[in-house]
């Protein structure tokens, strides 16, 4: 008996403390009611924790209609040109330019000439050269001084004509105007316009219209001034077309409209006394060719 009974009052020891144990865990103190329970699991290192309820916002709210599209933004290619501050340098180079000549003042004469011009930039804008023009080409105002002496025959009229060989001056050039412009949105060119003028001669005879019989002259100097304006549009570094408009003016000794009776042979009554003043509005075309052909180009930026 003392056996059972042994066993039987440890097990009704455990009995009465079982209740307290009870009550001790379903205790909370403050700070343990303050802090939330953590219902998401511990994240493991290197993985981001992540709440239930922030992914059920995410997605009730991106469910919730569409949403609005970003707009498209379209890329456009344009061509972008990169433009010299100056494509040609004229300074410390030479210039030789070969030209045609053609008068505008005179409708009823016409000078044809051909002309060679040779110039040194000392500055980029500066230069002084020579140009050169020859206007004899097989004698066409002697035809004309035939028409002219037929028709005075006929009306009784006559008109003091003069035969040009060739002129030559020395001039001064300045470039005040330079720029650039695009053709066929493609090319672009450098252009220049300067003035010009210089001093020089006009070789120059009448051609005997009143009396041909005895009348005969020579070629003689006249000195000469001429002013003028260009354009000039560059093709290369070392080649350009150009156009100008050139005045020559000079006193011009015509053959007199009277014949002495007396003495037709003699020829100090050949000219007129008085001389008048005749100035050649011309234009001319030609290309300018720079020497050297490769400069060093060496600009401000």
């Amino acid at each position: 008996m003392r056996r059972i009974w042994g066993p039987a009052l440890v097990i009704a020891a455990l009995f009465l403390t079982l209740p307290g144990i009870a009550n001790a865990q379903m205790e909370f103190s403050l700070d343990e009611v303050d802090e939330p329970a953590e219902t998401a699991t511990e994240a493991k290192p290197g993985e981001e924790r992540t709440d239930l309820f922030e992914e059920l916002a995410t997605e009730e709210t991106s469910t919730d209609g569409p949403t609005e599209m970003e707009p498209v933004r379209e890329e456009s290619a344009e061509e972008i040109y990169a433009v010299q501050q100056i494509y040609a340098l004229r300074l410390k180079r030479f210039e030789l330019a070969p030209s045609g000549a053609f008068t505008l003042n005179d409708p009823y004469v016409s000078h044809p000439g051909a002309g060679l011009a040779f110039n040194y930039w000392f500055t980029n804008v500066l230069a002084i050269g020579a140009n050169w023009i020859w206007y004899d080409f097989g004698n066409p105002l002697e035809r004309q001084a035939n028409l002219v002496t037929e028709v005075q025959k006929s009306f009784r009229l006559g008109v003091p004509i003069n035969e040009w060989q060739q002129g030559a001056w020395v001039n001064f050039t300045y470039v005040p105007f330079y720029g650039k412009f695009s053709a066929f949105r493609k090319f672009i060119f450098q252009w220049d316009s300067y003035l010009l003028g210089g001093v020089g001669f006009m070789r120059t005879q009448p051609i005997p219209v009143f009396d041909t019989d005895n009348r005969s002259f020579d070629y003689d100097f006249r000195v000469s001034f001429n002013v003028g304006l260009g354009l000039r549009v560059f093709l290369t570094r070392f080649l350009a077309i150009f156009g100008e408009f050139r005045d020559y003016m000079w006193l011009e000794q015509y053959e007199a409209t009277t014949v002495s009776p007396g003495a037709p042979e003699d020829s100090d009554t050949w000219l007129d006394d008085d001389t008048k003043f005749f100035n050649n509005a011309s234009i001319q075309f030609g290309i300018s060719i720079f020497f050297p052909f490769k400069v060093e180009y060496r600009l401000p930026k």
